[in-house]
């Protein structure tokens, strides 16, 4: 069936209005529409920013879709108008169906004798890498007699997903289905000299390591104070001190937090700006003061990229590990473009919140790309996520979690 997208529904489903590769049409309305609201001063930052997308992939898909002209008079709103092209498409192609994220303008469609559909916001999953079991005494007792079958799915885990096991309250034992069976997990520590032996605290903890030892590629989630950071660079610089990696190199996307005052040009180069950053601030509070990380910069041990500078490279035979820090407010095409920048001899860890420390609109939602990546990456043989429950920096930031 034939589709026609309103303004509103082409705003809100982006690329996926060209998955399906079939013609769609659109009317000129839409068209006029998004160039005025691409720099309205009335919009909102991420109306304007999802206008300006769109119209970049219309423009790079200028043979998947067809312009319906509107020919009356200048009398309604746009949405009558839009309406009313669909409606005259219609003579034609009699099963065109008219798509809108609009209530009311799909309302006033099927009014008019129109076939409609309304997309909806997809459903934000809530995929935590692993599941909490909670076994009574005889189910206890026949999963370690072997009566219970370990080879079964029981519970459609994920390839690398984990099974926590609970009894009487407490996590009692952790497995994780790999290979089509359930591997018992053991325990593991990080070990460096920057950090010292970093012992996981909880189970949570303790599947993050595991995820983090065992996989190419890892995602930790989790409220500020969790651990994902701490563990994250236990693992990174006990590889580095190991001689197993040669770098350590940070992706950051430098969003000023949500709701502050922003404050302007930082001076000096690069690196100096970054450190002056967000990101600056996460490596000296995790490696001890400023002059420890610049001695690692220096010495080519740590290596300080911002998204817009990423484009083109390529970490293919550095031997390094890539960490991606404060992912939540990466789009899906920042988060794709990291990504790619990853190659067969690296590892990658992608550390943030987007649950609650998405500081930008753009990086919300179903545009978020820690979100589109978890859903594309779980059940490969490569990738683990884990989400971390517990706040462990006080009992302050404990309690600033419920604010």
């Amino acid at each position: 069936m034939t589709k026609f997208y309103d303004t509103c529904s082409l705003l809100f489903l982006q690329q996926k209005i060209f998955e399906d590769k079939s013609i769609f049409y659109i009317s000129d309305i839409s068209l006029r529409e998004l160039e005025t609201i691409k720099t309205a001063y009335g919009k909102d930052e991420d109306t304007k920013y999802k206008a300006r997308k769109l119209i970049h992939l219309l423009d790079e898909n200028r043979g998947q879709y067809e312009i319906a002209f509107y020919h009356g008079d200048d009398k309604g709103n746009n949405d009558s108008k839009i309406i009313s092209c669909a409606l005259e498409l219609k003579k034609v192609i009699p099963d065109i169906i008219f798509v809108t994220e609009d209530l009311c303008c799909e309302a006033l469609a099927k009014i008019v004798g129109l076939n409609t559909e309304y997309c909806k916001e997809e459903s934000l999953d809530d995929y935590t890498g692993y599941i909490v079991v909670d076994f009574d005494d005889e189910a206890l007792a026949n999963f370690y007699n072997f009566t219970y079958p370990y080879n079964t799915n029981e519970y459609e885990l994920y390839e690398n997903q984990y099974l926590l096991i609970k009894n009487n309250g407490h996590i009692i034992d952790k497995y994780v289905w790999q290979d089509n069976k359930y591997k018992k997990i053991e325990f593991i520590a990080a070990d460096s000299k920057m950090f010292g032996k970093i012992k996981p605290r909880d189970a949570y903890q303790e599947i993050a390591l595991h995820s983090l030892f065992k996989n190419k590629i890892t995602m930790l989630r989790g409220a500020a104070g969790t651990g994902k950071s701490l563990l994250a660079f236990a693992y990174m610089f006990q590889l580095l001190e190991k001689g197993e990696i040669d770098k350590i190199v940070v992706f950051c996307n430098t969003v000023a937090t949500k709701g502050s005052a922003k404050l302007g040009f930082y001076p000096g180069d690069r690196t100096e700006k970054l450190l002056d950053s967000q990101i600056g601030n996460l490596l000296i509070s995790k490696l001890g003061d400023r002059c420890a990380v610049e001695r690692l910069i220096e010495d080519g041990n740590l290596v300080l990229l911002p998204m817009s500078d990423i484009r083109g490279y390529d970490t293919t035979g550095m031997n390094a590990a890539i960490y991606i820090s404060e992912a939540q407010n990466l789009d899906i095409e920042l988060m794709r473009l990291a990504l790619q920048r990853v190659g067969e001899d690296s590892r990658c860890i992608i550390d943030g919140d987007f649950t609650h420390q998405v500081d930008m609109s753009m990086y919300a939602g179903v545009f978020n790309g820690m979100r589109r990546a978890s859903k594309i990456f779980r059940n490969h043989s490569c990738y683990g996520e884990v989400e971390l429950v517990k706040i462990y920096r006080s009992e302050i930031a404990e309690l600033a979690e419920r604010l």
